[in-house]
């Protein structure tokens, strides 16, 4: 078995973003801190509107709601019936009402450790990783002989959202969909060329992104989980056909290959999200600008005017990928952009 490339975790942070590594902001985001700011319009950002919401203050007033919904999913058993504590609260920064709620467990302290570190009386483990089996006839992940045919069969890369459906069909058994946000390129290829891709691992990448649903069963003696392959798993990735649907749809979604607007193919960063009381899982796509480039030139001004709002790049990409696919390319598709930004729902069932 070959051995797998270590992350780069010892690179050096980002300016002004003091636990982030910069690797990881130039293939998550395309590195937007240090890009121009695109708004230039009086409109006020969203952030100046958060400023008056501390973000533990909003989650502790939708927590409320949350834990009405899914305590008996989320929290001990024995959480639920206990009072407020002090070692539960979150503290009197974005309080409401001096209120505090009760997690059913001391919290970590702060620490420097190179390692997941749970509270007293919980554990972790690896449950599934990039690579992983998770559609039948997928073959084992190797790291020196990879395809696009195998990632879109396997588990995808850089995780994000995750949300477990209890199967009530089945004793100890689960539905897992998780968003596999982005792909960090350099550190799943050996001597990765920013500059040349190959096609392969650009169709890599696609096969990466997306989402995955698996089935997972309880393991017995220790209560972990291992996935199966059971007959709900799925891979979605970066060509996998989706409905555009909302008031959005129009003239400026309809494209070469879909005159209609209708039919888009895939979904990139795909990062936060929930799951429906419907059993569905909504996942929000974000940062979708660093996909597409120009090998061509963009000359109208107002499509130059909406590229740049969106900061969307009119030369070349940092992935590329407009070199393997003209949909990535505003000068040769302008519309395909238009197509994503959206929240999209899956129905993992």
């Amino acid at each position: 078995m070959s051995a797998r490339r270590l992350l780069p975790i010892a690179t050096a942070p980002t300016p002004g973003i003091s636990n982030r590594q910069h690797v990881t902001c130039v293939y998550k985001c395309g590195d937007q801190c240090a890009a121009p700011v695109p708004n230039t319009t009086d409109n006020p950002y969203f952030g100046d509107i958060a400023t008056e919401i501390s973000r533990r203050g909003a989650l502790k007033a939708a927590g409320v709601v949350a834990l009405a919904v899914g305590a008996t999913q989320v929290l001990p058993a024995t959480a639920a019936a206990q009072g407020s504590s002090a070692a539960g609260s979150l503290g009197p920064t974005g309080s409401t009402g001096g209120a505090t709620i009760d997690t059913g467990f001391a919290p970590v302290a702060p620490n420097t450790a190179d390692a997941v570190t749970v509270p007293a009386g919980y554990s972790s483990d690896v449950v599934i990783r990039w690579g992983d089996p998770v559609l039948p006839g997928a073959p084992e992940f190797d790291f020196e002989n990879q395809t696009a045919a195998a990632q879109a069969m396997q588990y995808g890369y850089n995780c994000d959202l995750a949300v477990m459906f209890p199967m009530d069909d089945r004793d100890e058994r689960f539905l897992l969909t998780v968003n596999h946000e982005y792909t960090t390129e350099p550190s799943m290829f050996r001597e990765y060329d920013s500059s040349a891709p190959t096609r392969e691992q650009v169709e890599i990448a696609w096969a990466a992104h997306g989402l995955t649903v698996v089935e997972l069963a309880s393991r017995a003696g220790d209560g972990g989980l291992d996935p199966v392959m059971g007959s709900y798993n799925r891979r979605i990735t970066a060509t996998t056909p989706f409905e555009l649907r909302g008031p959005a749809v129009g003239p400026l979604t309809r494209t070469t290959a879909d005159p209609t607007g209708t039919r888009v193919l895939g979904t990139l960063n795909n990062c936060a999200g929930g799951h429906t009381p419907w059993g569905t899982v909504l996942s929000g796509e974000e940062n979708f600008n660093q996909y597409f480039g120009t090998t061509g030139t963009v000359t109208d001004p107002e499509r130059l005017e909406a590229l740049r709002r969106y900061g969307v790049s009119v030369s070349r990409s940092g992935r590329r990928w407009e070199e393997f696919d003209a949909r990535f390319d505003p000068a040769a598709e302008p519309n395909e952009v238009n197509r994503f930004g959206y929240v999209v729902e899956v129905d993992p069932w």
